[in-house]
């Protein structure tokens, strides 16, 4: 095997089984470790000659430190720390009745684990030489969960802990990016995992009911979680610096008292075989140009949408889904080449990038509904997620697509129309950003919808005086 070497906490189920299969299909080394070590030999023995796998129990913080040296013993090295290992309160115990040692069970498995497990792979990373296919000299992907975002009822230690790792996350990854250790995490929605299925069999979860708090109308599957996994472990997710990749089908995002999944369109259709269309609004910015050239290299048809008013970019974007007689995304770039600009008032700032996005995305979403499929990536700038990283103007009209973001993914998504955010700082390469659109565009981010991914270099969530990047 040529590939990265690869160790997946808890690989042996659920979206740890299904991330190991997508590293393997890669041509990775993966290292199974599980706290049942004749499930994780039976899955890497599945995998084929060369994967191995070990016995971990994270909930032990020797043996989640002993689980990484274990690895790079077997292994040589450690390109991947896939942080999946968790445990969950299967009974939903009310917090009046959780026992100290049950709820710490729970905090040491889901955050001190994968902290000692982090603090060994960072260790033994920061002093190995990038691999090509990662970007860094190590990566670190957290499991987190959609329960670190949103208190329930009867989760208390799971979410306590799940919002913990997000925390760490950052620490982490602001500390360590200077050592080219690149640290982020996604966290997923309701997934049918073995467990899931398990609460579904039992009565403590029914599908229909969450469904109806999904835009996207389903629960994820574990393959979902996985792409989501691979994606950050790749050279696309270099400008990714502590980012939280939400995969929930939008759930997260909507904020509605109705049902989620309304069809505002066609029903829902997977995109019919044959050459895949995309329109650039904005091709005439650097990150518009950079994502055409991204789309057409990879033989896809491409074609720009510039204009300024309402009636020129409308008749562009019907004028493409004509002559491909089909829209599969929208990459919306149009503003972002002066959001930086202090020149700019506020009024100026909004004509610029807001409405301009808004007109294409709704041009796009015309299309995409009546198809019953396309996704929307919103490119804005990162200056709207925190005060004094812009002019006041730029970042008014950053955060305003943000959520504009989000109520399209909220009101698309019951026709399979997906809408997400990509909010850019000044250190990541626009190639990196190209990369990064065309995953979000990608049916590898079929759940995904409703995020905004954060490519700043960890500049809107760092506190401290100085931070760096090393690759």
């Amino acid at each position: 095997m040529t590939g990265r070497v690869v160790l997946v906490t808890g690989g042996a189920a659920g979206i740890g089984w299904a991330t190991a299969r997508r590293f393997a299909a890669d041509g990775d080394r993966v290292a199974i470790a599980d706290i049942d070590h004749a499930a994780a030999t039976a899955r890497a023995a599945a995998l084929g000659d060369g994967h191995a796998a070990l016995h971990a129990d994270m909930g032990d913080p020797a043996s989640a430190t002993a689980s990484v040296r274990d690895c790079i013993a077997r292994c040589g090295r450690l390109d991947v720390l896939v942080n999946n290992a968790g445990v969950i309160d299967a009974g939903g115990t009310p917090v009046t009745e959780q026992t100290l040692a049950a709820f710490r069970r729970l905090i040491g498995v889901n955050l001190v684990g994968m902290e000692r497990a982090s603090l060994a792979a960072r260790e033994a990373m920061a002093g190995q030489a990038p691999h090509p296919t990662v970007g860094a000299r190590g990566v670190i992907v957290n499991v987190a969960s959609g329960a670190a975002l949103r208190a329930i009822p009867l989760r208390n230690g799971y979410s306590a802990s799940k919002a913990g790792v997000v925390s760490l996350t950052r620490s982490h990854a602001c500390a360590w990016a200077p050592e080219g250790v690149r640290v982020n995490a996604i966290a997923p929605g309701y997934t049918r995992t073995d467990l899931v299925e398990e609460l579904i069999r039992r009565g403590r979860v029914d599908p229909a009911l969450a469904a109806r708090r999904i835009p996207l109308g389903r629960m994820g599957t574990p393959a979902e979680m996985a792409e989501a996994i691979a994606f950050l472990a790749g050279p696309g997710a270099r400008g990714m610096v502590g980012g939280l990749l939400i995969v929930d089908g939008g759930s997260t995002a909507y904020g509605g008292s109705d049902d989620a999944p309304v069809m505002r369109g066609a029903p829902p259709a997977p995109p019919p075989p044959g050459r895949r269309g995309y329109v650039v609004a904005g091709a005439d910015t650097p990150l518009g140009a950079a994502c055409l050239h991204a789309l057409a290299a990879q033989g896809d048809a491409v074609l720009p949408a510039d204009a300024a008013d309402a009636p020129g970019i409308e008749a562009a974007i019907a004028a493409a889904g004509d002559a491909f007689g089909r829209l599969d995304g929208l990459v919306n770039a149009a503003g972002t080449d002066r959001l930086l600009d202090a020149a700019l008032s506020l009024p100026e700032q909004l004509a610029r990038h807001l409405d301009r996005q808004f007109l294409a995305a709704q041009s796009a979403g015309r299309i995409m509904l009546r198809q019953g499929y396309g996704a929307v990536v919103n490119l804005t700038g990162a200056c709207g997620l925190a005060a004094g990283m812009g002019p006041e103007g730029g970042s008014a009209a950053a955060a305003a697509v943000g959520m504009l973001t989000r109520t399209m993914a909220c009101e698309w998504g019951g026709s399979g129309v997906r809408v997400n955010a990509l909010a850019v700082g000044p250190l990541p390469e626009a190639a990196d950003v190209a990369a990064a659109a065309g995953f979000l565009l990608s049916g590898r981010a079929s759940y995904v919808t409703g995020s905004a991914m954060v490519m700043d270099g960890g500049l809107s969530i760092h506190a401290g005086r100085e931070l760096g990047m090393g690759r």
